[in-house]
């Protein structure tokens, strides 16, 4: 998987570099070479994490992961800016960022990831082969195959791979349909469908795709980091009235209630600790949701 890398030419601009070299690490001063317990992703053909040029912690976290992981060598980190609006236009722009440097390089299966991804403790190259074994019985015009999400929706359609509607975009194989796909659709695209419950950011449009796949069991979740797309300056403090109704303190709570979860850390927390869990409710419920989306298509 060699790539060229694009230096940074400007504090400006994005660019994208190597994971660092460690020589400690067993894939890095290569003594894994040739163990039963490597992990070896050489089927895939780009790997690319995204990660912002003010994060520097992000990549130092993440970059350990890859370490232990074995992606150390075949990843490439793409660092923009922040967005100085609206964090989901830069996310969406990042996406489709790498995924034209991708579509450029001819690629086949790329793997995209954020720089919150955690892979299991106990990942094993047998998982990992039966990754690269799914892909390959996938139907003809896959998009998507998720190694971690938050599924809305899904259904087996074999032991260990799912058909799915799913938010999260931390860990995913894309086609060069897909590629293509985020080639055609920047941020503001008209008629792109979304799922509103999910949001605005990329992976509300994500879910309503219609050929997106995922590894039962995931293998990747997000770290409980406070996500940027929701970071935004520091709002000034009004001041209350001293005589507040009753109609107004419970409107009060409503908006406080409203917002808690997407403005503080809660959010991370809880998607990171119930995205595992929540594979495991949605795959009880899989009958149901094949039947929902069997339904759908005869509906038209």
């Amino acid at each position: 998987m060699d790539q060229p890398v694009v230096n940074k030419e400007s504090t400006d601009a994005p660019f994208y570099h190597h994971c660092a070299h460690d020589p400690d690490c067993a894939y890095c001063n290569g003594s894994m070479e040739g163990k039963d317990d490597a992990l070896d992703w050489s089927f895939l053909d780009g790997v690319y994490c995204i990660s912002l040029q003010s994060r520097e912690d992000r990549v130092e976290s993440v970059s350990a992961e890859f370490h232990r992981t074995g992606l150390c060598r075949h990843v490439l980190f793409y660092r923009p800016i922040k967005h100085p609006k609206n964090g989901l236009i830069g996310s969406w722009g990042s996406h489709r960022a790498v995924g034209q440097h991708a579509l450029s390089q001819g690629q086949n299966l790329t793997l995209i990831l954020e720089d919150d991804v955690q892979f299991s403790a106990n990942l094993r190259p047998a998982r990992i082969d039966a990754i690269a074994r799914a892909i390959d019985k996938l139907p003809a015009d896959w998009l998507i195959f998720f190694l971690g999400h938050w599924p809305i929706w899904s259904y087996f359609v074999r032991p260990d791979v799912l058909r799915t509607g799913s938010a999260c975009a931390h860990a995913y194989i894309v086609s060069p349909r897909m590629l293509q796909w985020l080639h055609d659709h920047p941020y503001g695209s008209p008629c792109l469908k979304k799922y509103k419950i999910i949001g605005k950011a990329i992976d509300s449009a994500y879910a309503r795709l219609p050929a997106t796949y995922a590894m039962f069991p995931m293998i990747a979740i997000q770290s409980v980091s406070e996500s940027d797309n929701l970071r935004g300056k520091p709002k000034k403090k009004k001041r209350r009235k001293s005589v507040i109704t009753r109609s107004g303190v419970r409107a009060h709570m409503l908006r406080k209630g409203k917002h808690v979860i997407n403005q503080s850390g809660y959010r991370e927390f809880l998607i990171s600790k119930l995205m595992r869990p929540n594979q495991f409710f949605i795959a009880v419920l899989s009958p149901l949701f094949w039947m929902l989306q069997r339904l759908k298509q005869l509906g038209g």
